[in-house]
């Protein structure tokens, strides 16, 4: 498939620079994006609903609306979780979340990208960070331990 088909989907990092962590093509595919491959993580229907692959099946995450208004079905309990710009800036945002800019897309389908950030990419990145400060934690909780011990 040609990069023309491609919207790309760029994650807004604390520094402020935009990464590129994946994107959506005409076919419905959301793939993301490590070491320069490729891998499906979703996919996107013209009736404006976002899924996530599972082990055996899919789960439906939201929908985006046609000018780019992004509704979650889970996260936050449901409901407007942000929008995209027409010049591609994402921003999360909504009755319970203060408005941040949270990336942007680069592309032909600005909606279903926009929503594939917020729906899939920003919670599994927030959970693969959760991850990594509970491994830390207990790595310095454990290193701690033993030096108590040793100093005994």
């Amino acid at each position: 498939m040609s990069d023309a088909a491609r919207t790309l989907i760029y994650k807004r990092t604390a520094s402020g620079d935009d990464t590129p962590i994946g994107y959506v093509n005409l076919a419905g595919d959301i793939c993301k994006l490590r070491w320069d491959e490729s891998t499906v993580v979703g996919r996107w229907d013209t009736t404006g609903h976002i899924f996530r692959r599972t082990a055996y099946d899919e789960r439906e995450l939201g929908s985006f609306s046609a000018t780019g208004a992004i509704h979650s079905h889970g996260l936050f309990e449901g409901g407007e979780l942000g929008w995209v710009e027409p010049d591609g800036v994402v921003i999360q945002g909504g009755l319970i979340l203060g408005e941040e800019e949270v990336g942007r897309v680069e592309g032909p389908h600005h909606a279903p990208a926009a929503a594939a950030l917020l729906l899939l990419f920003l919670p599994d990145d927030a959970e693969e960070n959760r991850r990594i400060a509970r491994q830390n934690h207990c790595l310095l909780y454990t290193s701690d331990a033993a030096d108590e011990r040793s100093s005994v």
